[in-house]
This record gives C-alpha cells, sequence and structure tokens, in this order.
C-alpha cells in the first residue's frame, strides 16, 4: 500500500525574513528546531488551519536533517521542510507509522534528491510503500515501543539528575 492511502502528507510553509519576529503570536518550527536549535522565532501570521502544528501531531523533517517526530509544543506554525502528517486513523496508527518512519529513514535518504542539500520529494514520501499489519496490532506494537522509548527517557533523567548531583 501506498503511504499517501493512509496518511496525508501536508506543506509547511516559506518564509520571508522580515515575517520572523523575535516575539510574536505563534512559534515558527523550524528543521533547525526540530532536531537541536532550542531558539524558536515568531510570527503574528493567520495562516490556513493545515499550516499549523499542535502537541501531539505527527511531523517529518524532509530536508538535509531527516526524521519524524511527535511534536510536543503549544500550536506553532510549522516551515516548508517540515510535512505534517494527518494519518486515516481507521487505516493506521500514528505512533506506529512514526516508529516505521523512523525505521526507514535511512532508506529514504538513500532515495533522496539533491547534492548539496539532500532531500526527499513530497511525491517520494507519497509512494513509499508501507505493508501495514491490522489495526489493534498497529497500536500494540507501538504502545510496547513507546513503553519503551519514555523507559529510556525517564532513565536518562535520572542520569541526568545523578550527574547534577554528583551522585553518579
Amino acid at each position: 500500500m501506498k503511504f499517501k492511502n493512509v496518511c496525508r502528507v501536508i506543506n509547511g510553509r516559506a518564509y520571508k525574513l522580515d515575517e520572523l519576529l523575535e516575539k510574536g503570536k505563534y512559534p515558527v518550527l523550524r528543521v533547525g528546531n526540530f532536531f537541536t536549535n532550542s531558539e524558536m522565532l515568531y510570527s503574528d501570521l493567520e495562516l490556513e488551519s493545515d499550516k499549523y502544528c499542535e502537541d501531539d501531531d505527527l511531523l517529518f523533517a524532509w530536508s538535509a536533517s531527516f526524521g519524524p517526530k511527535i511534536y510536543r509544543g503549544p500550536k506553532s506554525i510549522y516551515h516548508y521542510h517540515i510535512w505534517k502528517l494527518q494519518v486515516d486513523d481507521s487505516k493506521a496508527d500514528k505512533y506506529y507509522l512514526y516508529y516505521w518512519l523512523l525505521n526507514n529513514v535511512r532508506r529514504m535518504q538513500a532515495g533522496g534528491h539533491g547534492s548539496v542539500m539532500a532531500h526527499i520529494t513530497k511525491q517520494d514520501m507519497e509512494n513509499q510503500e508501507i505493508d501495514l499489519p491490522p489495526l489493534q496490532l498497529q497500536k500494540r506494537i507501538a504502545g510496547i515501543l513507546k513503553s519503551l522509548d519514555e523507559k529510556m527517557d525517564n532513565n536518562a533523567q535520572i542520569n541526568k539528575n545523578l550527574l547534577e548531583f554528583n551522585f553518579a
């Protein structure tokens, strides 16, 4: 089955420099924020509803840096180099797709385009072949993987706290 049959791939928005502000109504999620940079820019633009991401949305960075994220944060505008993946809940589990994307990102990069700044086209993404198990099994698999991720995050936080207090 093609990815586009279970998920709508929605482009973010490109910005002019004068549209990006130090303070504003909406944070603008850029690829740098997606992976490493916590410094946010803002915008007061009012856009179509599909140009905003909200807490728990599935996103995918497709240019230079690749990969999925489950967005954690306030209503934000997302940049053009990020897609919002709107999952058809009757066919696929969002968290299952997140883990599937994590597992397949290297393969997608290998088929990407561009010699200076590699990227995946929207068409390439939509035409990815995905074999999905039944929905209930997807949910069980994703639940187990999510639980393991939460435990690893919790352990990392415990280790960080121990190092801060010199107990490690």
